[in-house]
């Protein structure tokens, strides 16, 4: 069975990466310098763009795929390749915790951030699936 999670827009990019580029690009057109503006609107566009078409499919290939917009490639991650996925909260500051950030521990020892969103339904859904599979093996 195949399951899609999208991500979640989170305050940490709106407060440190969208709002300012969207100041920036007003005042640049304010003061009259367009090339400047037009950077940080095609900045804004590929962000947006971005966060509009993440998702996280569940394939029966026994796969993760990861789809980061329409500019980046699909990762693909093999769910025995997941050691370890677990809700976390990065941020010390209050109004910028995220509860739906996932950290994945992959069997090399990297970590790998992403936000689903349920993040909870993410992580049981992701544990049955590779009990699922180890089952079948």
């Amino acid at each position: 069975m195949i399951r899609t999670f999208h991500s979640k827009l989170n305050r940490k990019t709106l407060v440190f990466c969208l709002l300012p580029a969207t100041v920036l690009a007003v005042y640049f057109f304010w003061v009259k310098l367009p090339l400047p503006a037009l950077c940080c609107m095609v900045f804004l566009v590929f962000v947006v763009e971005r966060l509009i078409h993440t998702f996280y499919v569940f394939a029966d290939d026994g796969c993760l795929y990861i789809h980061q917009g329409r500019f980046s490639k699909v990762r693909k991650l093999a769910l025995a390749d997941i050691r370890e996925a677990a809700v976390v909260s990065p941020s010390s500051l209050a109004f910028l915790k995220s509860r739906d950030t996932v950290m994945l521990e992959l069997r090399d020892g990297s970590l790998r951030f992403i936000t689903p969103s349920p993040a909870e339904e993410f992580c049981r859904y992701l544990k049955k699936r590779k009990e699922e599979s180890l089952e079948k093996e």
